[in-house]
C-alpha cells in the first residue's frame, strides 16, 4: 500500500511540474501574417452556370471566417479564341450563364487581382460527363435508430470507360408546413382577415450540398459507379415532411482534380481523431505568374454538367413521424401579446384559437412562401 501511495505522489508532483512549465507554443504558420489567393470552382462547360469564389488565407488564430477577394477580373480562354467573363456577384464570388467551350479542347482561367498581380491556371481540359443513369432512394425503418431515414444513392456509367473519376453537387429543395394554417392578422388592436396570399402556411427550403462527393472505377472492370452515396435523411426530419426534391449536377474530373480533391477532403472532412487521415500539403494547378514564389491554392477543371432530379413524397413512405414540439391551440387567451389569431370558434363557446407564431409562421423557420418554377 505504501509503495503505491509513492508512485501516486510521484507522478502528481510530475504533473504539477509539467502543468507548471507548460507554455503556448504558436508556430510560423498560425502566426504567419501572408494573405494568399485561394481559388474555389470548377468551370462548367455548356448552358450550366460556372462560379468560381475567390477568398484569401487567413492565420488559424483570426476570428474572421472568410476574406473574400474583391475587384477581380477573372476571364476563361479557350485555345480556339473563345473568351469569357466572369463577373463579381457579391462576397468574393464571380458567375458566367454559359461557357461554350468544345469537348477535349484546351483553355485557361486567367485571375487578375487588385493589387496588381496574375494568375493562371492554363491547359485545362475539357472533360466529358456521360449521363446520370439513375438517383434512386430507399427507406431503412429498421431496428437501430440512428439508421433509420431515407437513404439516396447515383449510378452512372460510362460506356468508352474513358471517364473513370466522378464528381457530384446537388441541391436539396422541400415542402414543409407549420402546425397550424392562419386565417387572421391581429393589428392595431383588432382581428383582421388575411388575403389567400398572406397565409404562412406552407414553405419551401431550399439547400446545396457542402460535402466533397467523389468517386471512381479505377481497378474495375468497367467504368460503373453503382448506387453511390449522396444523402441521408434521418426519420422524423423536416426535408420529408411533405414533398421533398433533389437535382444531382454530375462532372468528370481529371485524375489530378481527382486526386486533389481527395487531399481536400481529407484535410477538411475527415480530420478529427488519430484513426482519420493527417493533414497533407496539396498541390493545385493555379500560379502567380507576375511572382512565382507566392503560393496559390486551388485547383479548377472544366466539365460538361449531367443532371438529374428526382421527387420523394411524404405519402410513398412509411410512418415518418414528423412533428413540430411544443405547439397546441390556445382558446381565447387572457392576453393577445406575441400570439397569432387562427380562426373562430364555434358557438356556444365563440371567440378565437390562437398560437405561438412558431406554430402558425413557416417562414420563421428559414423557409420561403415562394414556390420554385419547377414544383409539381
Amino acid at each position: 500500500m505504501k509503495n503505491i501511495c509513492t508512485v501516486f505522489l510521484i507522478f502528481g508532483i510530475a504533473g504539477l511540474l509539467v502543468t507548471a512549465c507548460k507554455e503556448p507554443y504558436l508556430p510560423p504558420e498560425i502566426k504567419n501574417p501572408n494573405s494568399y489567393l485561394v481559388v474555389d470552382g470548377e468551370l462548367h462547360i455548356g448552358s450550366d452556370s460556372t462560379y468560381i469564389t475567390l477568398s484569401r488565407t487567413r492565420s488559424l488564430q483570426d476570428s474572421v471566417p472568410n476574406i473574400p477577394e474583391l475587384y477581380a477580373q477573372v476571364l476563361v480562354l479557350g485555345e480556339n479564341g473563345e473568351q469569357y467573363q466572369l463577373v463579381p456577384i457579391g462576397n468574393g464570388v464571380y458567375a458566367t450563364n454559359y461557357i461554350g467551350l468544345g469537348v477535349n479542347e484546351r483553355c485557361k482561367l486567367v485571375i487578375n487581382t487588385n493589387d496588381g498581380k496574375s494568375y493562371v491556371a492554363d491547359s485545362i481540359q475539357v472533360l466529358n460527363s456521360p449521363p446520370i443513369d439513375s438517383v434512386s432512394w430507399k427507406q431503412d425503418t429498421g431496428a437501430v435508430a440512428n439508421k433509420q431515414g431515407v437513404n439516396i444513392y447515383v449510378t452512372t456509367h460510362d460506356p468508352s470507360n474513358t471517364t473513370t473519376y466522378y464528381r457530384w453537387e446537388y441541391q436539396e429543395t422541400y415542402e414543409y408546413h407549420a402546425k397550424y394554417d392562419a386565417f387572421y392578422f391581429y393589428e392595431n388592436g383588432s382581428i383582421v382577415p388575411r388575403l389567400p396570399s398572406e397565409h404562412t402556411f406552407v414553405c419551401w427550403k431550399e439547400r446545396p450540398s457542402t460535402e466533397l462527393l467523389l468517386a471512381s472505377s479505377a481497378g474495375l472492370s468497367a467504368d460503373l459507379i453503382f448506387e453511390q452515396p449522396l444523402v441521408f435523411i434521418p426519420q422524423g426530419s423536416q426535408q420529408i415532411s411533405v414533398k421533398y426534391s433533389l437535382l444531382v449536377k454530375q462532372t468528370a474530373l481529371s485524375k489530378a482534380a481527382y486526386d486533389y480533391l481527395q487531399d481536400l477532403r481529407k484535410n477538411t472532412e475527415l480530420t478529427g481523431s488519430i484513426f482519420d487521415p493527417q493533414p497533407s500539403q496539396m498541390a493545385g494547378n493555379i500560379r502567380c505568374v507576375t511572382d512565382p514564389s507566392v503560393p496559390v491554392l486551388g485547383f479548377v477543371y472544366a466539365s460538361t454538367v449531367q443532371e438529374q432530379r428526382i421527387f420523394i413524397d411524404n405519402d410513398t413512405l412509411g410512418h415518418w413521424g414528423y412533428d413540430i414540439p411544443g405547439c397546441h391551440i390556445i382558446e381565447n387567451p387572457s392576453a393577445f401579446f406575441g400570439l397569432i389569431p387562427l380562426y373562430p370558434l364555434p358557438p356556444p363557446q365563440g371567440g378565437f384559437a390562437w398560437a405561438d407564431p412558431q406554430c402558425a409562421d413557416c417562414t420563421l423557420d428559414g423557409g420561403t412562401l415562394t414556390k420554385p418554377d419547377y414544383w409539381p
